[in-house]
């Protein structure tokens, strides 16, 4: 599988696929801007993970989603911590 290395989708199926294959998830959740992205990054990301897992069985099922609180996680989580 050859894409654009100068996309940033090409960076992250990479990377999705290399740690979903090292650690056997099914599941690959994503935060930050990302999540709030919508479909112009999200559909041709999980085109690319499709494309770049083909011939790895336990990734056909393989799920990526975007975080319910996106960027805001952080914040949450260090708000809970301090009290």
């Amino acid at each position: 599988y050859q894409c654009d290395w100068s996309s940033d989708v090409c960076s992250s199926d990479l990377g999705i696929v290399n740690v979903a294959a090292t650690v056997d998830v099914g599941l690959v959740v994503l935060g930050g801007g990302v999540a709030r992205s919508g479909e112009v990054y999200w559909g041709p990301l999980r085109e690319a993970v499709a494309r770049r897992s083909e011939g790895i069985s336990f990734l056909s099922e393989l799920e990526i989603r975007p975080a319910k609180l996106a960027h805001t996680a952080g914040v949450i989580g260090a708000a809970l911590a301090a009290l």
